[in-house]
């Protein structure tokens, strides 16, 4: 049923059309209007879909109908049905938008122009919906493609883009739209865009969609794209391409960390494994390789079994229950395993657990779990541990065993009113054998003493070696005046048994100091520092025997130590002095040569002894810069002596073991001949047997060297220590001294003489001249002249002198 508008001034007429029409089979209704009022309010209200027009009416006229409904509704048919209408008028209505007209004497033509125009509005209206439908569908596509994540584009056979989305401009940094129209090569660097191209003839080539992992040169550097290609047919032939492509460089670079991941995972050195707690009996559904390594169970063995079987049978630890509580309160934890190892053999594992869930406040579905055998770090730590209180060398408790011993003894001694004793020990003339036979023959003698100090003890005693050559002793409640006494007398004995070191018999003595609670001190220090001052004064008493600590010994360890405080800024403070000891030729009787003598004139004490200060310098080391001011000092002085008119004259300065065993000692020589321009031949240098028996080659290398500089070399105290005459024929040595000890009494005592006599010919055999010191009675002098000594030096031959003195008595000498 369509609706009809008639636009007619004779109703009649209207009726006989519509009579017609409907003859025809076109079903309608229809209202009548003539005036352009009427016309306006139909079209609104009554919604016609056809208007029949007269041409010319009394109060409205056709064409005026025509406009009126093409403003209004301009797709609406308008057919003109007159009375009279010319032909030109015809046409010029045709134009003006009218689809027809007929005749109103011709109305059988009405329903064929009617349903011919009503065909063609259904036909337009066809047209009208598929456009609009493609219209929608344009803006659907439009729309998704500009809204997409990725990059959408269109490009023909030379690369040009024919379609781009706002996403592809975004990514190249272009405005919106400007990627079209231009080809590859304008929009990407040479290289990329070729391989682009060549991903483009690849998809043609294939004849179907790929996908394409491209690097692409975005606005924020290169990046890598996921393109989907397809080729777009027109007619037979592929000549565009479509494609799709989002950025998945953030996605690469996750897989490649996860890669890495699961890379450092399986290359990790430590079993790692991995627990599902949600299945039952919480199986292992991972395990790395360091697991198969270390345990010696393979995947395929261990995936799918609880972690219960790397314990065996060895089920009762008390840490399995504390792993158990972590896994159900599902938290971290730490615990120590004896874990097996699929040959049996059991190793200690530390594991450490930690919950893995499913998102942020998830449930927990995994647990990952680290091992760490340890079972060496274990044993390592236990040998720590022993070498952290025992000595390495005796097997003896070391100070910090001691330490804690006596704090323990300490608290149970004063509970029970008991008394304890600390034993300091120190072994006499020990650097003496370390010199003369070495270290390792010292090593030797120090392990003998701590076996037979263990010896004199009882069960409950200690003995403790605390470094170099002393030991203490704790003794537990001993009784002072018998038990402690017997110990000392005990250790007395077992000390003076010889040893045989190096294939010598060394006999050692040692001497003691004793200190007891809650006499001498009520705590370990002070115990530890008395019996230390004891000893001391056991050295200073003879050595070899033992002391009980008294009050004044600490007043004396006190100005031992001030002395030794001061004696660091003597050197500095320019506090000491030369003094110069005639040496003459027994032959004639003139000076020949002096012996330096370095003497501390102290600003508050006064003149100290060099057998005061001398072996503290050698113990804390001042001894190397004192004795090269030493050598400094008697070289420039003797050269000032010849500045002053007399002969050459020889200087003997005697070196430490310590200058000696330094690395540049060659060269503080050399350097001090060239700052002093002394003769090498006034120069004689002192040594003791003591320091050239220890480290023999590297020795004889240094005399030889001395000696190819001219510098003489004298032995003394010759006689006193572990004497060898293999190696005394391999120095290069000028001339021996004899100790003043036999000469003392060589003239009353057979033995000394002897001992003199065999001296003086065995250096004279070997070439070696002898100089004999301690020279203080004219008995002395007679015997070393009747037994062809050379040289000799005394009390009685010359005082010590200082240099202003020396130099007035030569030149007086040389006056006379």
């Amino acid at each position: 049923m369509i609706k009809i508008l008639f636009v007619e001034d004779t109703p009649h007429d209207a009726e006989l059309a519509s009579r017609e029409l409907k003859r025809s089979g076109i079903l309608h209704e229809y209202q009548r209007v003539d005036t352009e009022q009427n016309l306006r309010a139909a079209m609104e209200q009554f919604g016609p879909d056809l208007v029949l027009s007269d041409f010319s009416m009394p109060h409205f006229d056709g064409l005026s109908a025509l406009k009126v409904v093409k403003q209004v509704q301009p797709d609406i048919p308008f057919i003109f049905v007159s009375g009279r209408i010319g032909e030109e008028m015809a046409i010029e209505s045709l134009k003006l938008g009218a689809s027809d007209y007929v005749i109103k004497t011709n109305l059988s033509r009405l329903a064929s122009a009617v349903a011919r125009v009503l065909e063609h509005v259904e036909q337009r209206d066809a047209r009208r919906r598929v456009e609009r439908e493609l219209r929608e569908l344009n803006h659907m596509f439009s729309t998704f493609m500009e809204n997409m994540p990725g990059a959408a584009f269109i490009r023909d056979e030379q690369g040009r883009f024919v379609y781009a989305n706002h996403a592809l401009d975004t990514a190249l940094g272009l405005q919106r739209g400007e990627a079209i129209g231009k080809r590859l090569d304008e929009l990407f660097p040479r290289q990329i865009a070729d391989r682009l191209q060549a991903g483009d003839q690849r998809v043609l080539d294939a004849g179907k969609a790929l996908q394409i992992v491209e690097l692409v040169a975005c606005v924020h550097g290169e990046t890598h794209w996921l393109s989907t290609k397809f080729p777009l047919v027109e007619g037979e032939k592929s000549v565009r391409i479509g494609g799709m492509a989002i950025d998945i460089t953030e996605r690469m670079k996750v897989e490649e960390e996860l890669l890495l991941r699961n890379r450092a995972i399986e290359a990790c050195v430590n079993p790692i494994v991995i627990v599902d707690v949600q299945m039952p009996d919480m199986p292992l559904i991972y395990v790395n390789g360091a697991f198969e390594s270390i345990t010696g169970y393979s995947r395929e063995e261990a995936i799918g079994r609880n972690c219960r079987f790397l314990q065996g049978g060895d089920t009762e630890q008390p840490e399995l229950e504390k792993l158990r509580a972590a896994i159900r309160e599902q938290r971290p934890a730490s615990v120590l395993l004896r874990n097996y190892h699929k040959d049996g053999t059991m190793f200690l594992n530390e594991l450490y657990i930690a919950p893995v869930s499913e998102g942020q406040g998830g449930a927990v579905n995994h647990f990952v779990g680290v091992l760490y055998d340890v079972t060496q770090i274990k044993r390592y730590q236990e040998d720590l541990e022993h070498q952290a209180n025992y000595d390495t060398l005796t097997g003896l408790a070391n100070r910090n065993l001691l330490n804690e011993r006596v704090q323990q003894a300490l608290i149970h001694a004063q509970r029970y009113e008991q008394m304890l004793t600390i034993v300091f020990i120190d072994l006499d003339n020990f650097k003496l054998v370390n010199d003369s036979l070495g270290h390792g023959a010292g090593d030797e003698l120090i392990a003998t003493v701590g076996t037979r100090l263990q010896n004199c003890v009882r069960a409950g005693d200690t003995v403790a070696r605390i470094g170099g050559d002393e030991f203490v002793l704790l003794l537990i409640n001993q009784n002072m005046q018998s038990g402690v006494s017997h110990v000392m007398q005990r250790v007395q004995h077992e000390m003076i048994k010889p040893v045989m070191i190096r294939g010598q018999d060394i006999v050692v003595t040692c001497s003691m100091g004793i200190a007891s609670y809650p006499t001498d001190g009520s705590d370990a220090e002070s115990l530890l520092a008395n019996a230390d001052a004891a000893m001391y004064r056991a050295k200073s008493s003879g050595r070899n025997n033992f002391q009980f600590y008294e009050k004044e010994m600490n007043a004396r360890t006190g100005q031992r130590l001030a002395l030794e405080h001061d004696l660091w800024g003597a050197l500095e403070n320019d506090e000491f002095h030369l003094l110069y000891q005639p040496q003459i030729e027994l032959a004639s009787g003139r000076i020949i040569g002096v012996e330096a003598l370095i003497r501390w004139g102290h600003p508050r004490r006064g003149l100290i002894s060099p057998l005061d200060f001398i072996p503290m310098a050698e113990h804390n080391g001042l001894i190397i810069p004192i004795g090269n001011w030493v050598l400094q000092t008697a070289c420039r002085q003797m050269c000032e002596l010849l500045a002053s008119g007399l002969p050459p004259l020889r200087v003997a300065v005697n070196l430490s073991a310590r200058q000696l065993g330094e690395k540049d000692f060659i060269s503080v020589i050399r350097r001090t001949l060239d700052a002093t321009g002394i003769d090498p031949n006034c120069l004689e240098l002192e040594l003791t047997e003591s320091m050239v028996m220890h480290n023999v080659e590297d020795i004889i290398g240094v005399l030889k060297a001395l000696n190819a500089m001219k510098i003489q070399l004298s032995l003394d105290d010759f006689g006193t220590g572990f004497s060898s005459l293999a190696y005394l024929k391999r120095f290069p040595i000028d001339r021996l001294k004899i100790d003043q000890s036999f000469i003392f009494n060589c003239d009353s005592d057979p033995d000394d003489a002897v001992i003199s006599q065999t001296i003086i010919a065995l250096a004279h055999n070997l070439k070696i001249k002898v100089i004999a010191e301690g020279v203080e009675r004219p008995e002395h002098l007679a015997f070393l002249k009747q037994n062809g000594c050379d040289e000799a030096q005394g009390y009685f031959i010359g005082q010590p002198l200082a240099f202003d003195e020396l130099r007035s008595m030569l030149l007086a000498g040389q006056e006379a």
